[in-house]
């Protein structure tokens, strides 16, 4: 028989491991982007990418790099959050809980991206290191529609991830 606790997700964990969720992705897309903001030009709008030109054969690399441990934050961290979920409910975790608390964690970097990093830091404030040399001013700077399609585009997958993880997590 099913443990009654192995469906219970912890909101007080999930709301932890979603501040350090999305401050680690934060700081390697800022911190890498400080350092190389052309590492990140495949996202940038689209009248800035034509205008900067292609990106470098260092810039390849380096993104390379930059990519390991963004998908070990992406996918380790979310399924970090499930195992400690499934040992908060004694060695159990259900198919549901597994699927919400992952979906919680995607659907929040997801939202934290949008809004704090692409509209509010890249838009609104735009520092100096998000400007590739000779796009300074251009209108892809302050165009919040762009954004906001990009990532409607990504919102379907949210819950294939979610619950490819569940899956991968669940014990019940």
């Amino acid at each position: 028989m099913q443990s009654q606790t192995s469906n219970q997700l912890s909101f007080k964990q999930l709301l932890k491991d979603i501040f350090w969720y999305d401050a680690a992705m934060a700081g390697l897309i800022l911190g890498s982007s400080y350092y190389n903001a052309e590492m990140w030009l495949n996202d940038y709008p689209p009248d800035i990418k034509e205008k900067f030109g292609p990106m470098s054969d260092k810039a390849k690399k380096q993104g390379l790099i930059v990519a390991i441990p963004f998908f070990f934050i992406m996918v380790g961290g979310i399924i970090w959050s499930n195992l400690r979920l499934r040992k908060a409910n004694g060695g159990h975790l259900g198919r549901k809980a597994a699927f919400l608390n992952a979906f919680a964690l995607i659907f929040s970097g997801w939202f934290y991206d949008l809004t704090i990093l692409d509209w509010l830091i890249f838009v609104k404030v735009t520092p100096s290191f998000v400007v590739l040399p000779g796009t300074e001013g251009m209108a892809g700077y302050d165009d919040y529609g762009f954004h906001l399609r990009e990532h409607m585009r990504a919102l379907p997958f949210l819950a294939l991830g979610a619950l490819i993880i569940a899956f991968l997590t669940a014990n019940k």
